[in-house]
């Protein structure tokens, strides 16, 4: 009798264990949603950086602290449902020439919605582009739903 008692303790503590895990884990729809949310990422950064005009504005916020600019292209582009963070990292070890004591991997340019917005955990895409220079910037941008 003693070892049926036993048997029912311990698919109990199994069980137990079981359920914690699984509650832990992310769900199908949760690690779909972070997937298109990561593909929105890319597909816009991708479509920014090939836009001449987008590059143009990205930089003379670099060399004239425009940030502003990138705010109103990327509040109009991104939809009002996402927070992001965009950011402008330098790329190459020769900065441009409105930026000389910038060293590599730093950052140039930090534009957030809401304002101080900063990524966590969230989705994010990394591009490398070319400014009118020849200057090879990295483009980063964080995605996340409220």
């Amino acid at each position: 009798m003693r070892w049926v008692i036993e048997l029912g303790l311990s698919a109990i503590v199994v069980g137990c264990i079981f359920y914690a895990l699984s509650a832990a884990l992310p769900s199908p729809t949760y690690i779909a949603s972070e997937r298109e949310v990561t593909a929105n990422a890319y597909f816009v950064l991708l479509r920014l950086s090939s836009d001449p005009s987008f590059m143009a504005v990205v930089e003379r916020a670099v060399c004239g602290d425009r940030s502003v600019d990138i705010r109103a292209t990327l509040d109009a582009t991104i939809p009002a449902r996402y927070y992001y963070n965009f950011t402008v990292y330098l790329d190459d070890v020769r900065p441009p020439a409105c930026r000389v004591c910038a060293d590599w991997s730093a950052k140039l340019v930090s534009v957030a919605r809401p304002n101080g917005y900063r990524a966590g955990s969230v989705s994010a895409a990394a591009v490398s582009a070319l400014l009118s220079d020849g200057t090879r910037v990295r483009m980063a941008l964080s995605l996340e739903r409220p």
